[in-house]
């Protein structure tokens, strides 16, 4: 039988109910036709389009990142990178440079910003940043999405309602540039709206390379809603099959008449809840611990979710929201069990992004509804451990209850993993890194375990487990190359690369 691609001569983790192991595969028409061990791949090396021989190196399924702000890592990559910044005046001199360049009028947008990573450990105001670019709008993002820094051109040309939520004022109860919660929101909304058509393009065709280069071939993309733009989810759906890997549409409203309109599946992604723990707005059971008059925020109230998520529910929808504080989690929970117990429904899969500190109960609670959490193990590796923003936020004793990664895979829950990039980056290497050495070592899992958050458990989130997540007969032939072994690398997992990134059969990079 002539087959279009055989690889041979390898280490191909199957990720089966088995873990079972090969050292050959062969594809036909974009889906695994045949693997084993030995010598059978030579029964179509003669006939073969591609033949590969991997010389000893790993194969697995190809990677899922469960949560990706698609648009928006496009559109930061062709913006200003803040994120190596050391101190205000470096700040203030990237920006003067770049007005330098830029004609008047014309938007400087900055992002990746973390004001934690600075000497002076504090954010800009709007005069400052008026004195680096007196003719042109400034925005920048914090890391985290939930705070924005605008000038004194920016905010005139927001219009913003002076008793908005989330406008930080100065002495004199003036608006001081700083933007979290519904105001960052909005702004972002505004500015984001302003970007064209033909620059989110050129933006995703980057992104997309860039998942392709670290072994990606299926994304859950969350675009629309509050805090990013409602053009980005059409832009998403407009072009769904130009794409070279698989898109997964989680467009972010509460607006199920519209998603049904458009005959989608699913509703949510970053249906926030609340916050973040970097600007503070996470919703705690206790107050933050560099700032005692603060627990967090609630957007929803309860009947607001609950009334959302039953109609959602009832619609047949899969739902997922945004929610790391525990009272979040609650919330989200108790509109889950809501929406069940009036109308119960076999198997929803709705799910938590991000889930960061749940209670025990909590966690027995999701698995008793069958949720689907997904999660970030990269946070941990970039925040997580002592004297990291974590600790700075919650405290030594809450930063060791953040993401509890083992209890959840001890409980049964599906644990998804993906990277919310570009808050952090679209590398799910390094997200199983991150989940094996987490600095909570009990919340460590095993590499097989980590493996999966990125393969079969996260094709099980979108219910795709049939086509998708481990390599079996019949199944796509999405694979990835690595150049070394994984589950024989567990001190050196951070040095392990992508060789290869294969998506139905056909190669879309080497390295």
């Amino acid at each position: 039988m002539k087959v279009d691609l055989l690889l041979y001569n390898g280490t191909i983790l199957t990720i089966d109910g088995n873990n079972t192991v090969v050292n050959w595969l062969a594809a036909k028409d974009g889906r695994i036709i045949d693997l084993g061990c030995g010598s059978g791949y030579e029964q179509y090396l003669r006939t073969t389009g591609e033949a590969v021989d991997l010389i000893g190196k790993t194969v697995l399924p190809g990677f899922y990142d469960s949560h990706v702000n698609l648009v928006q890592t496009g559109l930061n990559i062709l913006s200003l990178n803040l994120s190596e910044i050391r101190c205000m005046d470096e700040l203030f001199s990237i920006i003067r440079h770049k007005a330098s360049q830029l004609p008047e009028g014309e938007m400087i947008r900055g992002i990746g910003f973390d004001e934690l990573k600075l000497i002076e450990k504090r954010l800009p105001n709007r005069y400052e940043l008026d004195r680096c670019a007196p003719n042109n709008p400034v925005w920048i993002s914090r890391v985290d999405y939930h705070t924005s820094i605008v000038n004194s051109l920016a905010l005139h040309m927001l219009n913003l309602p002076f008793n908005l939520d989330g406008i930080v004022r100065d002495g004199r109860s003036l608006p001081n540039g700083q933007l979290t919660g519904r105001a960052s929101a909005l702004v972002r909304s505004h500015m984001l709206g302003r970007i064209s058509e033909a620059e989110i393009a050129r933006g995703v065709h980057k992104a997309l390379n860039i998942a392709i280069e670290n072994g990606i071939t299926s994304i859950n993309a969350v675009e629309g809603g509050f805090t990013f733009h409602d053009k980005h989810a059409e832009f998403m759906l407009e072009n769904k099959n130009s794409f070279p890997i698989d898109i997964t549409l989680f467009y972010q409203t509460v607006n199920v008449e519209k998603i049904l309109e458009k005959g989608l599946k699913r509703i949510g992604g970053t249906i926030f809840l609340d916050g973040s723990f970097g600007s503070r707005t996470a919703a705690l059971a206790e107050p933050y611990s560099d700032d005692s008059s603060n627990s967090g925020t609630l957007y929803f109230s309860q009947e607001e979710l609950n009334s959302f998520v039953l109609e959602a529910h009832r619609s047949g929808l899969q739902i997922a929201v945004h929610a790391i504080g525990s009272r979040a989690i609650e919330q989200a929970l108790t509109a889950y069990e809501h929406a069940q117990a009036i109308y119960p429904r076999k198997d929803p899969r709705h799910r938590i992004e991000h889930f960061e500190m749940p209670a025990d109960e909590h966690i027995q609670r999701a698995k008793a509804l069958g949720l689907v959490a997904s999660v970030q193990p990269t946070y941990e590796y970039l925040w997580g451990g002592a004297r990291k923003m974590y600790e700075t936020r919650l405290g030594e004793a809450r930063r060791k209850r953040t993401n509890p990664f083992s209890k959840y895979i001890k409980a049964g829950l599906i644990v998804a993993g993906g990277s919310d990039s570009d808050l952090t980056p679209m590398n799910p290497l390094l997200g199983i890194y991150s989940a094996v050495n987490h600095p909570t070592v009990e919340y460590a899992i095993s590499i097989e375990d980590a493996i999966k958050l990125f393969t079969i458990n996260s094709a099980k989130a979108v219910f795709e487990e049939e086509s998708k997540g481990s390599i079996e007969r019949g199944k796509l032939a999405d694979l990835v190359i690595l150049d070394a072994n994984p589950l024989e690398a567990s001190s050196s997992l951070n040095e392990i690369s992508v060789v290869a990134t294969i998506k139905e059969g056909n190669i879309l990079y080497v390295k």
